[in-house]
């Protein structure tokens, strides 16, 4: 043991914080005596000299404390070790664990919640660069899996932080496209009509009127064919009609038609972003896969490569104590197993044995209180379940497990339950509590098993809230896949700019029917001409030509234009159905939130109340306590 400084410190490690120093007798903090090169106990006045604690001993309470989840004191045992032995294996590879908050060293296989991984890397670059030159390749091994892991959990939440900007993006395109719809038309039967077919459609109409009104009478009026006063009527009705349209169509539907242009691009750098996005995230998937696989690969090499360098591994050690930790042995620090047939205390390492007055309940209340209080929350369940068995209606030690039972540092944490992110508690262990008991206690701690049990109807409430928001997500996703089949039916123009294929068809449905009625025009005119035998070869030639158009439009409508109606009919249809179902779910979430506020609300009333009821409890014990000793 080294030198000790200012009476209470070894090297730089405060003795009072080392769980390895604690008295073997009463579990208080030992004290160190330089004049007396010893330790000494306030609180029970035993005393050790330095070699008490012998460096095997801190190697087994290392591990011990490892396997239990207590890496703190684990951490400050293999410190003391390395103290006198810098390049000692155990302490070093006990540092590696403690470096992780590993239990034991098949943890390092785990990959279950692979993007929670963490670890000290200080605490490792310093085991590595103290490890000896024969053990250096043993911990950079050891080292680089702790680096891999870490990798995969940035990777993870890169992953994890672009799905969430994919979902934004998502949303941003959905409040964009809806947004579309404001510049619609509203029809007579309550249908919405794009401002573009609406202005296409107008033009249409316009050319409608020149074809189907003017051409054929300035024709008929150049081939003296007709009453010249009706051909100048009719011209100055067809005239005012077609400056009308052009001029609503100019000021009232061009301005909506460049407002739905502007957010159809908006839409189109969106997708465009959003495709980058979702290759990305299928690029660092897959990259994240090979590195899960290899990463399994390398662990299971290096478990395999421990177990052949250190066959009686620490895991072996604490696995069988570690759910026996009732007492240490004050001769050796071993861990002492209860006898009930010889109501004895035996220590499996160096054969000793004590009787039950040996620990005192009031000491082990103290013990008890000392785990809690650091969080070391197993080994204050079994200071507290060795009281229970003298007796087992003992308050203190069942108040004791239900604080355990939930990783609950003292009562006051129970006021912070309410916000924390997430709550568990072991109800097995509750339900023992109060089956334990006694009669008059049964109130108090049923009262305590129902505020765990409604704080974890809380955190159901909002897994279920959880599940639905994914359920929508998917509804959402279906959606956002349909926009991008119904992307494939829009006709894409010369600029690159898409049209919808609907209006396309009812354009295109229009002029056909327009030519329709100029091809009828001008048989019946050519019918006309044969009978009167002249102008024939003019009515023929217009036959012709306009027969051809006519062919194309009603090949490019039923051929072509048809089809894609269909399918995006069918594809707005589908999304109609899954609008329905996102809004069913979202109003499903929405009572499920109201229901959450109100179980919140009600679970700080109860908390608040059971605490102000367990002060008053504790107060009224420690009186009677203070009575009793008088």
């Amino acid at each position: 043991m080294e030198p000790l400084d200012n009476g209470s410190v070894i090297g730089d490690i405060d003795v009072s914080t080392i769980k390895r120093q604690q008295c073997p007798s009463c579990g208080s903090g030992l004290t160190v005596d330089n004049d007396k090169q010893m330790y000494y106990c306030t609180f029970c006045g035993s005393t050790y000299d330095y070699e008490y604690f012998r460096e095997e001993n801190l190697h087994k309470l290392g591990d011990t404390s490892l396997a239990r989840g207590e890496f703190k004191a684990a951490g400050e045992a293999f410190k003391l070790i390395l103290k006198k032995a810098p390049h000692d294996f155990h302490a070093l590879r006990g540092m590696m664990l403690v470096a992780a908050r590993l239990h034991n060293i098949d943890e390092i296989r785990n990959i279950d919640n692979p993007e929670r991984f963490r670890y000290d890397p200080k605490i490792v670059r310093e085991a590595v660069a103290s490890a000896s030159e024969d053990d250096k390749e043993y911990f950079a091994e050891f080292a680089g899996v702790y680096s891999d892991k870490k990798s995969l959990a940035e990777l993870l939440g890169q992953i994890r932080s672009l799905k969430d900007d994919r979902e934004r993006l998502e949303s941003t395109i959905r409040l964009t496209d809806n947004s579309r719809y404001e510049y619609y038309y509203t029809t007579k039967n309550g249908s919405l009509q794009s401002p573009r077919s609406l202005f296409i459609t107008m033009w249409c109409l316009a050319g409608m009127f020149v074809l189907v009104g003017l051409v054929p009478l300035f024709a008929l009026t150049a081939a003296d064919l007709g009453d010249k006063g009706l051909a100048e009527f009719l011209g100055l009705f067809f005239g005012v009609t077609i400056i009308a349209i052009v001029i609503y169509n100019l000021v009232r539907v061009l301005p909506r038609v460049r407002e739905v242009d502007y957010l159809d691009r908006h839409i189109r750098a969106l997708n465009s972003d959003l495709n980058k996005m979702r290759d990305d995230i299928r690029s660092l998937e897959a990259d994240a896969e090979k590195l899960t696989d290899s990463i399994s690969d390398s662990a299971q090499s290096f478990v395999k490569k421990d177990s052949l360098i250190e066959p009686d591994s620490v895991s072996e050690y604490g696995s069988g104590m570690s759910d026996v930790r009732k007492h240490q042995c004050p001769t050796c620090g071993g861990i002492l197993i209860l006898d009930e047939d010889k109501q004895m205390y035996h220590c499996a390492f160096c054969g000793s044995d004590y009787g039950y007055e040996y620990f005192r309940e009031d000491q082990m209340h103290e013990a008890g209180e000392k785990y809690i209080s650091r969080s070391e929350f197993k080994a204050a369940a079994d200071a507290y379940e060795f009281t229970l068995k003298k007796d087992p209606h003992d308050f203190l030690a069942l108040r004791g497990l239900m604080l355990a039972a939930a990783r609950l540092s003292d009562m006051s944490e129970l006021e912070r339950v309410s916000e924390a992110a997430e709550f568990s508690y072991d109800s097995k262990v509750v339900g023992e509590v109060i089956a334990k008991a006694a009669e008059e206690d049964k109130e108090y701690f049923t009262e305590f098993g129902k505020v765990y049990s409604d704080r974890v109807r809380l955190d159901e409430c909002a897994l279920e809230i959880r599940s639905l928001q994914d359920e929508k997500d998917k509804i959402n996703s279906m959606i956002a896949k349909n926009n991008i089949d119904r992307g494939e039916t829009y006709i894409v123009g010369k600029n690159g700019e898409q049209g919808s294929s609907k209006i396309a068809f009812v354009i295109s449905s229009i002029m056909t029917g327009i030519w329709t009625l100029i091809v009828s025009f001008f048989v019946y005119g050519l019918l006309e001409a044969t009978a009167a035998a002249e102008h024939t070869e003019y009515f023929g030639v217009m036959i012709f030509f306009h027969s051809a158009i006519l062919i194309g439009l009603a090949a490019e409508t039923f051929a072509v234009l048809l089809p894609k109606v269909r399918k995006q009919k069918r594809i707005e249809a589908d999304n109609t159905k899954l609008y329905e179902e996102s809004g069913q779910v979202a109003e499903e979430i929405k009572a499920l939130e109201n229901r959450s506020d109100e179980y919140m609300h009600s679970l700080k009333m109860s908390i608040h109340d059971f605490v102000k009821k367990d002060r008053q409890v504790m107060s009224e014990r420690m009186e009677d306590h203070v009575l009793m000793n008088l």
